[in-house]
């Protein structure tokens, strides 16, 4: 289990446990954190979990895989530095404290 902080764009923060075997967006799913509407369910296929990973998370959870390079580029226009979509950001014992910072809009 993992500790994961999602921070709104207001700066508010909420900090709670993954489970075994989760992604960021299936933690903030289940919390009812605010501007995750996460509407594909985590099937890669909408864009509307993003997060901004800050700089000294970036190494420890990697860049996003080419669909989701794509997705973000295609919502976006382009790829933010640090911007990945939380469906895909697995959960690892690495990840305990991790931030996540979520964008004003969805894609």
């Amino acid at each position: 289990m993992a500790r994961i902080t999602f921070i709104q764009p207001d700066g508010t923060r909420q900090a709670f446990e993954s489970g075994e075997d989760e992604t960021v967006m299936l933690v903030g799913v289940r919390h009812n954190v605010p501007r995750l509407p996460a509407d594909c369910g985590g099937q890669l296929a909408c864009a509307s979990c993003m997060v901004d990973v800050p700089e000294p998370w970036r190494e420890r959870v990697g860049g996003p895989g080419l669909d989701e390079g794509d997705m973000i580029e295609d919502a976006l226009g382009a790829r933010p530095v640090g911007r990945r979509l939380s469906c895909q950001i697995r959960i690892t014992d690495a990840l305990d404290g991790l931030e996540v910072a979520l964008p004003e809009a969805q894609g």
